[in-house]
């Protein structure tokens, strides 16, 4: 089966999707030692708009121990189709519009025709450099895994996806200035993206493994790990 059919089928199973469940966990860690853990059990009504959540998080910051524990619950029945959109687009690790307060002409052409279409172009080649270098693996039970090696990824793309990852809605501030402050410099080493595809071409987990290095105020580089799992249930 070629790549585009096989994501094509998925995201239309997303779509027809009323309901889902899972769980997010991710990990980083400094030369070998937990800083951070966030663990996310959530379910979703995509139909009706509404979401559950119960947030763990446990933060190390420079010696400064954190631990926070959440739920949630809210419901946006108006904004349906938004919401499903809008898991769709997360689902896919792609990045909305920026939008800018200045509204007017930058360098003779107004911000959201020819701009806005370059942009568009430009995010439109990233994803089909994306695209070109999954790797598929059909296996015996008929799922598939989609592989994307972290440095075959384009370097914009790359980014954003870094910072995608530590930008999350986490629940606690804290856990966002730690992520920010320990992980948004690295420089990225290795890595790779593995998606999980069942026979009813329903994803069922997300895989991102980030290996880097970072060197510090007196410039001693330290070892820098990073882990996300994404889990779904339908």
């Amino acid at each position: 089966m070629s790549k585009i059919k096989l994501l094509y089928d998925a995201v239309m199973v997303i779509k027809d999707k009323e309901s889902c469940s899972g769980n997010l966990k991710v990990e980083g860690s400094r030369d070998g030692v937990k800083i951070f853990g966030l663990n996310n059990d959530f379910e979703k009504n995509l139909g009706e708009g509404r979401t559950k959540a119960k947030i763990s998080l446990e933060i190390d910051c420079e010696g400064k121990k954190v631990k926070h524990e959440s739920s949630t619950e809210f419901a946006c029945p108006d904004a349906q189709d938004g919401k499903r959109h809008d898991f769709l687009r997360h689902m896919m690790l792609h990045h909305g519009r920026s939008h800018h307060p200045n509204q007017g002409q930058i360098d003779g052409c107004q911000t959201g025709r020819c701009c806005g279409f370059k942009e568009k172009l430009n995010r439109l080649a990233l994803m089909l450099s994306v695209l070109n270098n999954l790797k598929v693996e059909q296996r015996d039970d008929k799922s598939t895994v989609l592989a994307l090696d972290i440095n075959e990824i384009p370097g914009e793309l790359k980014k954003n996806i870094h910072e995608k990852l530590l930008q999350h809605k986490m629940g606690h501030e804290r856990g966002r200035e730690c992520m920010f402050k320990e992980f948004s410099g690295m420089e990225v080493l290795n890595g790779g993206v593995n998606i999980f595809i069942n026979k009813n071409k329903e994803v069922e987990k997300i895989v991102l493994a980030v290996a880097g290095s970072q060197k510090d105020d007196s410039n001693q580089p330290h070892q820098l790990d990073l882990q996300a799992e994404l889990r779904l249930d339908w």
